[in-house]
């Protein structure tokens, strides 16, 4: 997950760069400006500008769809990235615990199956595949549906 994360983060800021008008593939004044951007606000910036370009460059007309299975992304990645993991003894099993204080606390508590880590780097790599596509102009399928 760590190293899928890592790809479609340095993915985000090529975007970005594309998307501002930058020539080169990795112009620096783009990792400049990205470095103090978190994952949300690069985002952000990107839908902006697609915003703005989509009008002159149909192929962005589904910028919004991308836009959407980046933040499915980020979400199932944030599960994982931010909550503790711990072994149950008395089940067996791996739980996932976490709090949410909106309101009210509430703690939560779930047990972690394999599956639901596959369906978070899944995701995490159709969002990649997404803003490879987004980018580049070319379709580009998750590998699962490459021949």
């Amino acid at each position: 997950m760590t190293a899928l994360w890592g790809s479609l983060d340095a993915a985000s800021v090529l975007a970005f760069g594309k998307f501002a008008g930058y020539a080169e593939i990795l112009d620096i004044r783009a990792v400049i400006i990205t470095a103090h951007l978190n994952f949300q606000q690069r985002l952000d910036a990107i839908s902006a500008l697609c915003e703005h370009l989509a009008p002159s460059y149909p192929k962005l007309s589904n910028y919004e769809l991308v836009i959407k299975q980046l933040k499915a992304a980020q979400k199932a990645r944030n599960k994982y990235a931010h909550n503790g993991a711990t072994f149950n003894e008395e089940t067996g099993k791996v739980e996932l615990s976490y709090a949410t204080a909106r309101g009210s606390l509430r703690l939560h508590s779930e047990t972690v199956h394999i599956s639901d880590i596959k369906e978070a780097n899944a995701k995490i790599h159709e969002g990649l595949c997404s803003l490879h596509s987004l980018v580049s102009g070319k379709e580009l399928l998750p590998i699962w549906e490459r021949a």
